[in-house]
Formats: C-alpha cells, structure tokens, sequence
C-alpha cells in the first residue's frame, strides 16, 4: 500500500495590529540591552553617561538594528496587503476578541441587517457587545484584555493569529468569566438589544424603528446559537468549553 499522504499543517493567516510595531520595539531593546551588558563588561561592571550614549550611537547605526526594521517592514507589507491596516484605538483588541468569538453567528443571524447597511454595521456591534459586558459583568473587561494583548505582542511581535490569541489562558479566562453573565432571560435580550440599537442609531443617524436594528427574539436566537455545541467555532470551543 502507499505511504498515507501527510496532512498540510493550516497556515494561519497573521493579524494586522499594532503588535507589529511592538515586535520591533521588544527586538530593538533586546539588542539595546545586548548592547550596554557587552560595553558594562569590557569596562568592568559600570558604564559612564558618555559611554552609554556612545553605545546608543552605535548600536543606532547598526546593520542589526537595520534588520530589525527591514524584517518588520516586510512583515507588515505581507499582513497589510491582506488585512488593510485599522486603527487600533483602546476598545480594538476587546472587539477583535469577540470578533473571532461569534463572527460568523452575527453573519448568520443578522445578515439582513448587515445587507442593507455596510461593514459598519458589525463594528457597531461588537461595540456595543463589548460595552454591554463592561457594564453587566466586568468593568475591566477592555482594560484586561489589552493588557493581555501587550504581553502577547511583547511575546510574538508580528506573528500573532487568531489561534495566538485562541490558545492564551488569559484571553480564554476572561472571556470565559464574561460568557457567565452573557444574555439569558426576556429582560436580559432587551438590554442588549438597546445597547446595541443605541450604537446603530448613532452610527446611521436612524432613532426611529427601522429594519437595520435587532429585535429581542434575534438577540435571542443570536446567544443560543453562541452556545451550541454544534456551531462552535475554534475558539468557542476552548473558550465557552
């Protein structure tokens, strides 16, 4: 019989975000650090103010800082020709987490909403997702998952994918803190649906009813299928276990 064919590994495509830049930082001072422990060496344990600004001098116009850089851009040309860079403000991480969480449940419950808007209408969302678990379950909820995203950009700099993020306890912790207060009775769907409809109706300048909001009975059917077994997506599983 002939060999079995090996399985091709599933390349994750790698994010857009400011861990990129931080990659370079965290490899820049790594060489800085290399640099001053090397000249404190030869000089006997201490360095002088001139000493240590001679070393930055040099260590500024060297080729392996200039690596640095160039590798990094390479990285970020390859990642943004994929994913168009965004800015990445306080709340971006916190969305970017509840993004890989119920992407493609949002897609599915309300993709009549999201038809007749744009890709706003998503951002809004998770927005006011995110918003929503500040004040029912967490206020630290934004805070704590960038500080989460700061130790991983720190740890993989510009190799960061979804499944980085997926396979971090701290991420899987806190969110899974968070899914304990998520949506569960009448009262419940009401609230999230408010919240929700007070983002789109700021973002579309629309306060009346209208069929690009989300209803109670959606909101429902929204965190329900969050819950199956039978639709978890990766990080649903090890997330929402």
């Amino acid at each position: 019989m002939p060999p079995a064919a090996k399985k091709t590994a599933i390349q994750w495509p790698k994010l857009s975000g400011p861990h990129i830049c931080m990659g370079a930082g965290q490899q820049a001072l790594d060489l800085a650090r290399k640099g001053l422990l090397s000249a404190a060496e030869m000089r006997g344990g201490s360095l002088s103010q001139a000493e240590i600004a001679t070393v930055f001098e040099f260590i500024a116009a060297s080729q392996n800082l200039f690596d640095i850089y160039r590798s990094n851009y390479e990285a970020c040309g390859q990642i943004h020709k994929k994913q168009p860079f965004v800015g990445a403000n306080k709340d971006f991480f916190a969305m970017s987490v509840l993004r890989f969480l119920c992407f493609d449940i949002v897609r599915k419950v309300f993709d009549r909403q999201i038809a007749r808007t744009d890709d706003n209408w998503e951002i809004e969302f998770l927005h006011a997702f995110s918003l929503y678990i500040c004040q029912t379950s967490n206020a630290g909820f934004v805070e704590d998952l960038s500080s989460a995203y700061r130790l991983l950009a720190k740890e993989h700099g510009n190799s960061i994918t979804a499944v980085t993020i997926a396979n971090d306890k701290t991420i899987r912790e806190i969110v899974a803190r968070a899914a304990d207060d998520f949506p569960s009775d009448h009262t419940d769907f009401v609230n999230f649906s408010n919240a929700v409809n007070k983002a789109l109706s700021d973002r579309y300048n629309n306060y009346g009813p209208s069929p690009i909001k989300v209803s109670e009975p959606l909101v429902e059917k929204f965190f329900s299928q969050l819950w199956s077994d039978s639709k978890r997506n990766y990080f649903r599983q090890i997330a929402l276990g």
